[in-house]
């Protein structure tokens, strides 16, 4: 294994600054990705995660060694390779993911411990893009192309592009608020339950990319809500329970992060945008619905329920000026949906057989919070795998 020296004209000075691994380029055709004044400001960097495989090991082991230094691991690409042939589910791979996830988190504030100039270099550059393209194989697999004939009726005859875009949007957006994880936040959970959905949610503030461009739009209302629920007793740092989220938290992560990366993906990105905002609304009214109905009463707030409004525009927009792109907006739009069902599914399929939807690990256990509502709620139960029907196209993963 060969790591690169640091890139010319780094200043080793800011160890702690990103690198901009992926440098964008706007056409007049492509709408511009703002970033608030809020979100400018420097970001903390994410505590080193434990790791949940060889690879995420390997990668950790090189990440802390010394910049320019005899290679810590040999051959890390080839063993890289190696593993996203040999994953059943890239998808579901704990290993995998969180090894992207810290990839992504060197261009959203850096890890801890972690020299920056790691970010630029080309071997790990090459690691990411494969895990990367891995990712995007699998999403593309996984998750349906919506139809949208009126949409595509619409480019044909050159019509009201934007306006079908948007409504095609909107019915996809409609589809997935109706589904049975908000129900069961709003209906059933319980406060230890709804500590748990709030502890992993809140781990999708790691999300920003290397412009700070992306930040996830509940980062800030999960943090209130978590407090709020927690009686102040959780923590709210970022990253601070990284360890105990399930898989599929980490990869909405990675999809988004993702997309918002790569401009080639930038039809994908709109349209996860565009789901993902909604989807967010609409379970935090679920959540607060049930803070309501456990004796906790809290006002959702302006800012959230405008999350996601006019995106379905914006999203029209861009298939307007680019057609080629309606399928990727769609399709984004799907993915968005399929990526946040799949967390909040895993959720309600391990409460209602009596179980955690957390992962054991030190970081659990070691949690005063967490662990009292494990004893008090969670029975003990034979912990084998759950057989239980898996529907393989925007359903349950498990």
């Amino acid at each position: 294994m060969t790591l690169a020296p640091p890139a010319p004209g780094t200043d080793p000075a800011h160890e702690g600054a990103p690198v901009s691994s992926a440098p964008r380029t706007a056409t007049p055709t492509t709408p511009r990705r703002t970033r608030s004044a809020a979100r400018t400001a420097p970001i903390e960097p994410l505590p080193i995660p434990t790791p949940r495989g060889p690879v995420s090991a390997a990668l950790v082991a090189v990440l802390t060694g010394r910049v320019g230094a005899p290679p810590i691991v040999s051959s890390f690409d080839a063993q890289v390779e190696r593993a996203i042939i040999s994953s059943p589910d890239i998808l579901t791979d704990d290993d995998l993911q969180l090894a992207l996830l810290c990839f992504g988190a060197l261009d959203a504030g850096g890890l801890g411990r972690v020299d920056a100039r790691w970010a630029a270099d080309p071997l790990l550059l090459a690691v990411r893009e494969n895990l990367e393209t891995a990712l995007e194989e699998a999403l593309r697999q996984e998750v349906p192309l919506p139809t949208a004939r009126a949409a595509r009726g619409a480019i044909a005859t050159g019509e009201d592009v934007a306006d079908a875009v948007a409504t095609a949007l909107d019915v996809i957006i409609d589809d997935a608020e109706s589904s049975r994880p908000h129900r069961y936040l709003a209906g059933e959970s319980t406060a230890p339950q709804l500590r748990e959905h709030l502890v992993a949610r809140s781990i999708r503030s790691v999300l920003v990319d290397a412009d700070q461009r992306v930040v996830a739009d509940d980062a800030t209302a999960a943090a209130v809500l978590l407090a709020r629920l927690g009686d102040q007793r959780l923590q709210t740092e970022r990253g601070r329970y990284l360890d105990v989220v399930d898989v599929r938290v980490l990869t909405a992560v990675n999809t988004t992060a993702m997309l918002a990366r790569h401009d080639r993906l930038r039809g994908l990105f709109y349209g996860l945008r565009t789901t993902t905002g909604s989807i967010e609304t609409s379970i935090e009214s679920a959540v607060i619905e049930a803070l309501g109905r456990l004796g906790r009463p809290l006002l959702q707030s302006d800012a959230a329920r405008g999350a996601g409004a006019g995106r379905a525009r914006i999203a029209g927009g861009l298939v307007e000026a680019q057609p080629e792109l309606l399928d990727d907006v769609l399709l984004g739009a799907a993915i968005g949906v399929a990526v946040e069902r799949w967390i909040t599914e895993h959720e309600v399929v391990r409460w209602t057989v009596g179980r955690s939807a957390l992962r054991e690990c030190d970081a659990l256990r070691n949690d005063a919070v967490l662990r009292a509502d494990r004893a008090a709620e969670i029975p003990p139960v034979d912990d084998r795998p759950i057989t239980l029907p898996v529907e393989r196209t925007g359903g349950i993963r498990r």
